[in-house]
């Protein structure tokens, strides 16, 4: 162990809890965003309003739809369904508008999100807020929205982690809690105890303002002016000349010990602060406040003051004096002193609500009332009925969760609402409504983040209230508002669930004391999914993994805690269901394309279509697949056939199929030419190229067909709608150039993207008011737009009305085969086409004429600019330089034009500027792509859009030839010279001539692109070329089998010819015998003979018959191709008769395939279009990108695209072996067998069998058909695809609420199933204390039961004891079972329950020695649990041993075939808290005590024992050495010896054995080791045993190698073992993050370590935040040793070298001497172990 090891750890999962959240405009005025944290990530999101189609199917119709459950008793599946009569929202028969977050960006920072909060200062011209964070320890940033680069720039930090600050503190970790003015003033920060750190900011509209905030100072409210100790919480209140905090604190501590000393000990006080003199001064202090507050709430006018929220009251304070105390249980009266007690407030008395305020979240919903949500999900509206600022008192109704007044066990279904989450933050949206939306206006938006996986916005709409400030918008809303309250508080009951759904009708008012509940109503318009809190983690294989390779593994979290949560499922790689799997006969399929084409009719002499439905749902007609010498034609549906004789080109390959005419035509492009053929497959029109070109990529888009030929120039063609036929469109001289290396078309089918022109009409008056305010001197953030809401209405209604036009009717045709491919409405069709043919057509649209034409042309030059052009004019509207160099924003780009550049344009675009005009060829002609032989050019591009009818974003997705992807989005931006010229205008012109203004750039697109992040890095430099030879050992294995099968064929055929002529021989010899010997025989005897004769050459030639149709899956069904292969002026050659031996296949060497190249006839690689769109996949609109790694981007409702790999499940054809045993392929040769499974082509397929599906073709020339599972609400059990990783998230089983924070989930390998310790909540009681009363009662029972009784003296257990009702509100407590979990279906299939008051502390499941197993062990479920009867009883346990069998399903649900078997229990003087194996036995603790126990099938039998330090948190097996963690004292590697008597001998401990240990494992590669512990504070360390080291006293001591910072707190760690024989070490945090850890090579690390380290320097950080600090340890738990930097941080590389700028990447590794391709391949070489889900 002297070598030294190295650590590669990276984030593969970011955290996904939502911790804090508030509303602001941030990336533009008036602009409703929402700023959500989640551990160090910032997501930015804004609230867009989306047209709610009534009647449209799909998840897209909102998330308010109600749901049902079925009974628990019923046979089918237990989870929630959809109501069919609430599958629409709003008023029936009108479509309305619903809020909807869209993501903006999401940004990483190198330090956890403490808060956040919104502020405006006076720098900005504009009503544009900047966020203000805090960092642990105490630290804050001041960032912005940058709208040229869609991202956040950091405009201060302020640091306040001094010794001087320090000194006072004794807390080890800092709340850092942050709050601002809502007048933007100043926002403070709370620091060490009680000092608030004040930042002023800039007055707004201050122009003189140089910065926008002051000098900040710190106070310490302990000082002798204001006396505040102990602050519990503090905000701001408004409506005071100066910035007023409110301060919740305790002088004097108390507990509930000291009640009968001090009771009453919590205080507001209200200071105010004077920001120019830097002092604090007290208003008014409010005393006698009970003792358990803790959180405050400021109430907006008219009502004013804040609520006091407490464990067991809520009090309202104003003007410093108390209005109201609502007590919410009977205990609450004994916390009270005498001196409150006239302010008491037993309105809510009966609830006994227990409230953890800091588990509880509260929002105003109107002016006197408050929502509550609490610590278990319920959820309250607390009404504040009163006069004037005086509350007399305070109402709580309840409107979701479960009514804890009811018993917990009663219930029988999950109370699984759609409000009814755990809360972590609230925060009260800003939204600007426009006229088409202006029902919503009456509504108030919240966010409420979720700690159980899910956050909600929610509508809440008070109808009373409308109805009152209907007549007066000025009208003060009373408060009582004649509401009787002793009928509110001595009602018959608690107000049942009032909540309503997406404007449903509420249900009839019960009673008139629930009229003010009644009248509020709450929509869930959207929600976001994550996958937090996270309490446990486990790794399974998926179920469509039926290979049991571990390339196919799924993450299983569980969220939430006992009260309420969930099961997580997670995958990184998209896996579809495969609907059909099959080899087509031939040679291996290339490419795959699928058309839809449209029959014509003559009506009348016209020509017309047939009427079809909506384009998306309207069925594939023909699929063409490509080969390498040939093409086929398959009509498609529910079954494909081969059509043999259509009008498509079948003679070589095929370079691109497409749609033009309206979909009433196909194109299909060649090497040689084009064809057109209509929906019978007829031709109708075929065009060849010149002599000596050849076509090498094409690009359909209707009406135009781009062609890039080999040379280098591009041909573009267009269809004529009048004579349905194509003609070469005149292009400009640069396109003749030989210059173009990539191309493609785009129609703007949404009319998203708008010129400079368009912008300026839009923001006409923003320019003319920003031009008088600074006199013509603009800066560029102010005309900044982001797809203002101006034109939003605008873009929809043109998008819908240019997509009405475009679809038609289309009657439904079932069983068509395609048999009559020349009817005789297509002779019409061609007789019309052929006598418009001659007409001079110049193909051109009306819109094309006018020049708004919504098709563009992108063509990618040799030197790397890109160029977009209108079609059909080509001119020039956007270019950008050096594409190739793939930078983070993509900005156009004016050139200077060439001194004797081509300057011939069109005439009719006088402001449009021609490509040829405008461009200097010769400009980079010279530069080299992505840099001196690195091996990367861009391949492929295109422009899409993606999103659907009402969110349809513009994404450019660029693919290199080293495989790498990088996603663009494209937003809406003008430039700074053509908006200060614009404005400049607009002050100086007469408002009647503004409108005939013309500008240089009016044509010119207001347009940039923004890379998205992602982490999927595809490279593979030789990919090409691997390809290539691949396909060359594909050509050359198939030519040698059909030489091979030729030469058995024709052996055979001369055999039996041979065998023929002998029979005819010796027919012949007899008759002549006969005929000699008896010349007078009879005549039947030689019709006998005659008749043997005739069997025999019968039986030869069905011989003959048989041997010829057998044939393999990859020959051709006729013996036409065999013919076709000699030509028939030659004579065939035959074979000698002898005996047949078998020629061998020559070898294939791999250094000679190059040389083969040009010889080998294949399919060129160039010509394989990798890029498809598909309108809808699963309901979303994706781009499939085929290679060595699929990708699929999809764009959901959050409008943001996300970037997954996909993995399809195929399997090798059964005619592939890997040996050629058989006379087949050998399919390792051929180069079938591959390791990343890499897809050749992808395209769209429809039809009645497969919806929305995609077929694609795999290396080894399977077509595969599949389809994404349909894609419901994720909450609710479906796929999430609009997430980081595809996520699936359970309510947990099927009667309970949540889930056990210590059991979690296990994953059994052996029947492929889960098992979760599940929750439910339950009452606890104190149980009967006396021994002596608790044996008569269980005397009585026992004679009351007919049982027998006691003996005398038992001592009965305290949990056999009755319940001592000594309170009416007792704690709730959690009840455990374990469920076992169907992995299809993800129900409950089986379920033991525990006994009450039994916990489940561990579960896993572990390989122990077994007899009756295969193998000598089995895999066992083991439970360990704990009873918890409180503090003065002995706690006690069990341990469980399960198996899951086989048994026979229920009847109709097959999912039922497995069950739970209780193998062994026993009962443990203690709780059982660590389960563990080695070497087939169980370790497990009880406290500090620690046994290995071997199991012999009905019993435990211990031989080991170790007395561990304090609590053992984790035991380890690996072999023969044992790995505890212990909660107090550290690690410690133990061995187990063997030999009589066995023993366990501790090897090393931690020197220092004070290191919370949460969790540990081993990190193994080859014959290093490493030991593996994280701590409770969220750091991973890093041990090494090493005897041999002087430093470790011979193995005494472990030796510290590193440490490493998550961030966050980890729950799980679990060890995986790669692919390579390398283990993998994969770590779950509480905020739902994933880390993966894995060994390297020392050369690999350091080069890598070397590139971080000058990232961190060279590169600014966002927030101003230092990465190092990040990941580092903080000193007091690094043992006083200096840090071992051997850990490597990959979040720092994989974000630049996966989406990096190409420029930044070469600077990184040229500083550090070395290169970027040897950087990619050490990244991808390490990523490719860690790339297991």
């Amino acid at each position: 162990m002297r070598d030294p090891v190295y650590t590669y750890c990276r984030e593969v999962l970011p955290p996904s809890v939502v911790e804090r959240a508030v509303s602001l405009s941030f990336t533009r005025p008036g602009a409703s965003n929402l700023a959500v944290a989640r551990g160090n990530v910032l997501e930015l999101y804004e609230i867009g309003l989306v047209l709610n189609k009534v009647g449209s199917g799909g998840d897209e119709e909102g998330l308010g739809d109600q749901y049902q459950y079925r009974d628990t008793g019923a046979e089918e599946f237990d989870l929630p369904m959809l109501r069919e009569e609430h599958t629409t929202s709003g008023a029936r028969g009108k479509d309305t508008k619903k809020p909807q977050l869209q993501l903006v960006g999401r940004w990483s920072l190198h330090g956890k999100i403490m808060d956040l909060q919104p502020v405006q200062h006076g720098k900005t011209r504009v009503a544009v807020d900047q966020l203000l964070l805090s960092f642990a320890e105490a630290k804050m940033s001041l960032v912005s929205f940058d709208t040229a680069s869609q991202s956040i720039t950091t405009e201060s930090i302020h640091y306040y982690e001094h010794e001087s600050l320090k000194q006072r503190t004794l807390y080890e970790h800092q709340k850092c809690e942050l709050r601002a003015d809502p007048d933007g003033r100043c926002a403070a920060l709370h620091v060490y105890d009680d000092q608030l750190a004040i930042l002023p900011f800039a007055v707004p509209g201050d122009a003189r303002a140089v910065k926008p905030y002051a000098d900040s100072f710190v106070v310490n409210m302990r000082n002798a002016d204001v006396g505040v100790r102990n602050i519990h919480d503090f905000v701001f209140l408004s409506g005071y000349l100066e910035p007023t905090l409110a301060l919740l604190h305790e002088q004097e501590p108390t507990w509930p010990g000291r009640m009968e000393e001090e009771r009453d000990s919590c205080t507001v006080t209200i200071v105010s602060l004077d920001l120019t003199r830097s002092s604090v001064s007290v208003l008014s202090a409010t005393p006698r406040l009970p003792y358990d507050c803790s959180l405050l709430l400021p109430i907006p006018e008219p009502v004013g003051g804040v609520l006091v929220l407490g464990s067991n009251t809520i009090t309202h304070v104003a003007n410093g004096t108390i209005s109201c105390i609502s007590l919410l249980n009977h205990a609450a009266k004994h916390g009270i002193g005498s001196s409150m007690q006239n302010y008491i407030d037993d309105t809510n008395v009966d609830l006994e609500l227990v409230l953890n305020p800091h588990g509880s979240e509260c929002a105003v919903a109107s002016p006197n009332t408050v929502i509550l949500w609490t610590q278990h999900g319920r959820v309250f509206l607390l009404r504040l009925a009163g006069n004037g600022r005086l509350i007399k008192r305070i109402v709580a109704k309840q409107i979701a969760g479960t009514d804890i007044r009811k018993d917990p066990r009663s219930l029988s279904a999950p109370s699984w609402d759609d409000i009814a989450i755990l809360p972590s933050c609230v925060a009260k949206m800003r939204i600007v409504y426009d006229e088409e939306s202006a029902d919503l206006s009456d509504e108030q938006l919240l966010f409420v983040g979720g700690n159980s996986g899910r956050s909600l916005l929610l509508g809440i709409r008070d109808s009373h209230a409308s109805a009152r400030t209907a007549g007066s918008a000025d009208q003060v809303l009373p408060l009582d508002d004649e509401v009787d309250i002793d009928t509110d508080v001595y009602g018959d009951s608690i107000a049942p669930n009032r909540l309503q759904t997406n404007g449903n009708a509420s249900n009839e008012r019960s009673s008139r004391s629930d009229r003010w509940a009644e009248s509020f109503s709450i929509t869930v318009y959207d929600e976001i999914v994550g996958t937090g809190t996270m309490c446990g983690m486990d790794i399974g294989a998926a179920a469509a993994n039926a290979t049991g390779n571990m390339d196919n593994l799924e993450l299983v979290t569980c969220l939430g805690n006992e009260w309420r949560g969930s099961l997580c499922v997670q995958q990184r790689h998209v896996v579809p269901e495969i609907v059909a799997s099959f080899d087509l006969p031939g040679e291996p399929v290339r490419g795959v394309w699928t058309v839809r084409c449209l029959r014509e009719y003559n009506i009348g002499g016209v020509m017309q279509a047939q009427d079809s439905a909506t384009l998306v749902d309207l069925n594939d007609t023909f699929m063409v697949v490509t080969r390498d010498n040939s093409t086929s034609v398959f009509a498609a549906g529910d079954e494909l056939h081969e059509l043999e004789r259509t009008g498509f080109y079948s003679s070589g390959p095929t370079i691109d199929v497409g749609e033009v005419l309206g979909y009433t035509r196909v194109v299909q492009v060649h090497a040689q030419g084009l064809r057109i053929v209509n929906a019978s497959g007829r031709e109708v029109q075929s065009i060849g190229f010149d002599e000596g070109q050849q076509a090498v990529f094409a690009e359909i888009a209707d009406p135009y067909v781009l062609v890039r030929m080999q040379s280098g120039d591009a041909v573009v063609f267009e269809a004529s709608s009048d004579s349905g036929q194509l003609r070469e469109m005149p292009v400009p001289s640069f396109f003749a150039g030989g210059d173009i290396v990539a191309v493609s078309l785009f129609e703007d089918v949404n009319h998203v993207l708008s010129t400079n022109k368009e912008w300026a009409e839009r923001n006409k008056d923003t320019l003319t008011d920003q031009a008088h305010a600074s006199g013509g001197q603009q800066h560029d953030g102010d005309f900044d737009s982001l797809y203002a809401d101006a034109s939003a209405s605008r873009k929809r209604k043109r998008a819908q009305n240019q997509d009405v036009d475009r679809r038609r009717s289309r009657r439904k045709h079932e069983g068509d085969e395609f048999d009559d491919l020349y009817d005789e409405a297509d002779a019409d069709a061609e007789g019309s086409v052929e006598n418009q043919g001659d007409h001079d057509d110049d193909g051109a649209r009306p819109e094309d004429v006018r020049g708004d034409s919504p098709m563009f042309l992108l063509a990618l030059t040799a030197s790397g600019d890109l160029n977009i052009l209108r079609m059909p004019q080509f001119g020039q509207v956007w270019m950008t330089l050096r594409l190739d160099n793939l930078a983070d924003t993509l900005s156009a780009t004016h050139k200077v034009e060439a001194p004797g550049s081509d300057s011939d344009s069109d005439d009719g675009a006088a402001l449009v500027t021609p490509l040829s005009a405008g461009l200097d060829l010769n400009y980079g002609r010279n530069s080299h792509i992505f840099g001196a032989g690195s091996g990367r050019r861009i391949d492929q591009l295109r422009l899409v859009q993606l999103g659907g009818d009402n969110i349809s974003d513009t994404h450019l997705i660029i693919l290199t030839t080293a495989g790498e992807i990088a996603v663009y989005r494209a937003f809406e931006y003008c430039t700074h010279e053509y908006a200060v010229q614009r404005a400049a205008a607009a002050s100086q012109a007469r408002p009647t001539a503004d409108a005939e203004l013309q500008f240089a750039g009016d044509d010119e697109l207001a347009l940039r692109f923004v890379r998205i992040q992602h982490d999927v890095l595809a490279y593979n430099p030789e990919y090409q070329h691997k390809v290539r030879r691949v396909q060359i050992k594909q050509a050359r294995a198939f030519a040698d089998w059909k030489e091979r099968s030729k030469e058995k064929r024709a052996f055979k055929t001369q055999e039996q010819q041979e065998a023929h002529k002998r029979a005819q021989e010796k027919q012949k010899r007899e008759e002549e015998m006969a005929e000699a010997d008896w010349s007078d025989g009879s005549e039947d005897e030689a019709a006998a003979d005659a008749k043997v004769g005739n069997a025999e050459n019968n039986a030869a030639e069905a011989t003959t018959t048989s041997v010829e149709a057998v044939d393999d899956i990859y020959a051709d069904d006729s013996t036409q191709d065999a013919a076709a292969a000699v030509p028939a002026s030659q004579p065939q050659e035959e074979t000698p008769l002898e005996t047949y031996s078998e020629p061998e296949a020559p070898a294939v060497n791999d250094d000679e395939l190059d040389d083969d190249l040009d010889g080998m006839q294949v399919y060129p690689l160039e010509h394989t279009r990798k890029i498809s769109v598909l309108d809808n996949l699963g309901g979303y609109q994706a781009v499939l990108v085929a290679g060595m790694r699929p990708v699929v981007v999809l764009v959901g409702s959050k409008r943001y695209a996300r970037v997954h790999p996909m993995r399809l499940p195929v399997r090798l054809p059964p005619s592939l072996q890997p040996a050629d045993s058989t006379g087949k392929i050998d399919a390792v040769e051929a180069g079938l067998l591959t390791e990343c499974r890499p897809l050749v082509a992808m395209a769209r397929f429809h039809s009645n069998a497969c919806a929305h599906g995609v077929v694609a073709v795999t290396q080894a020339g399977t077509l595969v058909i599949s389809r994404l599972p349909v894609s419901v609400r994720a909450a609710r059990g479906g796929i999430e695809f609009d997430s980081a990783w595809p996520v699936r998230c359970i309510p947990v089983g099927t009667i309970h609420g949540g889930v056990s924070t210590q059991g979690g989930a296990t994953y059994h390998a052996a029947s492929g199933s889960y098992l979760v310790a599940a929750a439910t909540p339950s009452q606890f009681y104190i149980r009967e204390p006396n021994p002596e009363i608790a044996f008569r009662d269980a005397k009585e029972a026992a004679d009351a039961g007919g049982r027998p009784a006691p003996l005398p003296r038992t001592v009965i257990p305290e949990y056999q004891r009755k319940d001592l009702h000594t309170t009416s509100a007792p704690p709730l407590v959690a009840r455990h079972s374990i469920d076992l979990l169907s992995p299809v279906t993800w129900e409950t299939i089986d379920s033991h329950t525990l006994d009450e008051h039994e916990h489940i502390a561990v579960m896993r499941t572990l390989e122990l020695d077994s007899a009756q197993a295969e193998g000598g062990r089995r895999a066992l479920v083991c439970v360990g649990t704990g009873f918890v009867l409180g503090e003065d009883v002995m706690t006690r346990g069990r341990v469980y041993v399960f198996d899951v069998v086989d048994v026979v399903p229920q009847p109709g649900r097959p999912q039922t075939n497995r069950r739970l078997k209780l193998l062994y229990t026993e009962e443990i003087h203690g709780t059982v808290t660590t389960l563990g194996e080695l070497r087939g036995s169980l370790v497990m603790s009880e406290g500090s005590k620690l046994f290995v126990r071997a199991f012999g099938g009905d019993t435990l039998t211990s031989f080991a024992f170790l007395d561990c330090q304090a609590w053992v948190r984790a035991a380890v097996g690996m072999r023969n050495f044992l790995l505890i963690a212990d909660a107090n004292a550290g690690l410690s590697f133990v061995g187990l010896q063997e030999e009589n008597p066995a023993r366990l001998q501790v090897l090393g401990r931690d020197p220092h054995a004070s290191l919370p240990v949460e969790c540990a494992d081993f990190l193994v590669m080859g014959t290093q080791l490493q030991l593996l512990a994280a701590d409770t504070y969220g750091n991973l360390h890093v041990y090494a045993y090493a005897p041999r080291d002087m430093q470790s006293f011979g193995g005494q001591r472990l030796l510290r190698r590193g440490e490493f910072g998550l961030g966050a707190r980890a729950v799980s760690l679990r060890r995986v073992v790669a692919a390579d024989g390398r283990h993998v070490c994969v770590v779950g945090t509480a905020t739902g993050s994933v880390h993966v850890l894995a060994l390297v090579p020392e050369t690999t690390f350091k080069r890598l370590h070397r590139i971080s380290a000058q990232l961190v320097h060279g590169v600014p950080p966002l927030a101003g935040l230092n990465p190092r600090e990040f990941r580092a340890v903080p000193l007091r738990l690094r043992q006083n040793q200096a840090p071992r930097r051997t850990v490597l941080d990959a979040d720092l590389l994989v974000p630049l070298y996966a989406h990096g700028p190409s420029t930044r990447q070469r600077d990184a590794a040229q500083r550090n001497g070395t290169t970027v391709d040897r950087v990619l391949r050490d990244i991808s070489a390490t990523e490719r172990v860690l790339n297991l889900f």
